[in-house]
């Protein structure tokens, strides 16, 4: 084979190549809400890794709050929305019944600023917590759960905003999950805000990739990828390397926190809390569910 025919027959290949990329199955997904949201690309390299064989990724070009992602889910604007599951929401849409962050997206650390460190020091008891006010998103299952628990939230529509109000002092702490704070922190309120880990709220709220009812193969394609990402335990290998995640373990770190569990009434009775396969044990942590309880 002279240059010339090596030439076309490289070329060749890199087409065909193309073409059976293209022939992929789009896969519409949320925009980032904002540079601040560094647990975007988790879902995103999460879904290349379980699905890339067969789809392709392709973000829409607008911000959307949950709800709207919701409602986008429902008339087929986007192809699959991650969040918090709820009774409401699984009623609704075709929830994927495997926790992407094996619960941790409920263990909830305080932002706090690093000024009022001494002050989060003498809490001990969770009323002394429910007295302070909680930045929190107006759209999110969250605020719900902390509401009836009995602390005090000021609901907010923007991400951002929330990092910019305890910044202000406008409220006193912002819970994130474990998952989340620590890259969400590199990238704001540097040298203002701290991430304050000998306190962590805990309660059972798996997140979940959504998928619209009609969408069955869609669903069937993702349960199956990720209960094998689970069972060889690549997901919790995967937590532990990526960079949004990795800093939260090991989770041996928290041994020593003040944990204030809290009940979640809205989590649906479908959740998979018996397979301790999909939960990760949290120091501190009552076991999901209790056998028997009412939530």
């Amino acid at each position: 084979m002279n240059r010339l025919q090596g030439v076309l027959v490289a070329s060749l290949l890199l087409l065909t190549q193309c073409i059976a990329a293209d022939e992929r199955r789009e896969l519409k997904i949320q925009h980032s809400r904002t540079a601040l949201d560094a647990s975007h690309s988790y879902y995103t390299d999460l879904l290349d890794e379980l699905l890339s064989a067969e789809y392709r990724l392709s973000a829409i070009d607008q911000t959307i709050t949950q709800n709207r992602a919701f409602r986008f889910l429902g008339d087929h604007s986007i192809d699959i929305h991650w969040a918090g599951t709820d009774l409401q929401r699984e009623a609704a849409y075709r929830a994927i019944r495997i926790p992407l962050f094996g619960g941790l997206l409920g263990k909830r650390i305080p932002v706090i600023r690093i000024a009022d460190k001494a002050r989060f020091d003498a809490i001990t008891d969770p009323d002394q917590l429910k007295s302070l006010v909680a930045c929190q998103g107006n759209q999110w299952p969250d605020s719900d759960i902390l509401e009836e628990n009995g602390y005090r939230v000021d609901r907010i529509a923007r991400f951002e905003v929330m990092y910019r109000m305890i910044e202000a002092g406008r409220c006193d702490y912002f819970p994130r999950s474990v998952i989340e704070i620590y890259a969400e922190l590199e990238q704001f309120g540097q040298g203002v805000l701290m991430a304050y880990d000998d306190l962590v709220l805990s309660y059972p709220f798996p997140m979940y990739f959504f998928v619209n009812n009609d969408d069955a193969s869609l669903a069937d394609d993702l349960e199956s990828a990720l209960t094998a990402m689970v069972q060889s335990g690549r997901l919790r290998e995967f937590m532990q390397q990526h960079p949004v995640t990795r800093s939260a373990f090991p989770l041996s770190r928290f041994n020593h926190a003040r944990i204030f569990n809290l009940r979640n009434a809205r989590l649906p009775p479908s959740t998979p809390v018996t397979d301790k396969v999909l939960w990760l044990d949290f120091p501190g942590s009552e076991t999901p569910v209790e056998e028997g309880a009412t939530y």
